[in-house]
């Protein structure tokens, strides 16, 4: 872990996606730049399937504000890719809003982005189960 930094960063390059997981206590600060890092190892791997496992994301829950950034900034990001690179964000509730308001605002913003509380399901959706 870097200094200064408390969220934790791990990557795996699967067959048919990248797995990222993210551990530690929130922090939109970090959190938004870790999001650059995800698209990048993706497309650095070839991969065109992005799953995001941030139930290890503890803490504070994120300000609505700050889940309308997120997710402003996954549609910015995955437009900059070709091919465009699915996203599947795992977490757990509060970290992922009940009524799931960032992915609703990702995809009003042409995102091809879900959340979800289980694995299984982001894997099937993202189609590497």
């Amino acid at each position: 872990m870097a200094h200064g930094v408390s969220v934790e960063y791990r990557s795996e390059v699967r067959a048919a996606y990248v797995r990222v997981e993210m551990s530690g206590p929130y922090s939109h600060a970090e959190i938004l730049p870790l999001c650059e890092r995800c698209f990048a190892d993706a497309a650095a791997a070839g991969r065109e399937a992005l799953l995001v496992d941030a139930r290890g994301i503890t803490g504070r829950e994120p300000t609505m504000t700050e889940r309308y950034d997120w997710a402003v900034r996954i549609a910015e990001l995955q437009a900059r890719y070709e091919p465009r690179i699915r996203v599947a964000l795992v977490g757990n509730e509060p970290l992922i809003h009940p009524e799931r308001f960032g992915e609703i605002v990702a995809r009003n913003r042409g995102a091809d982005a879900r959340a979800f509380t289980d694995e299984a399901e982001a894997l099937r959706w993202l189609g590497a189960a």
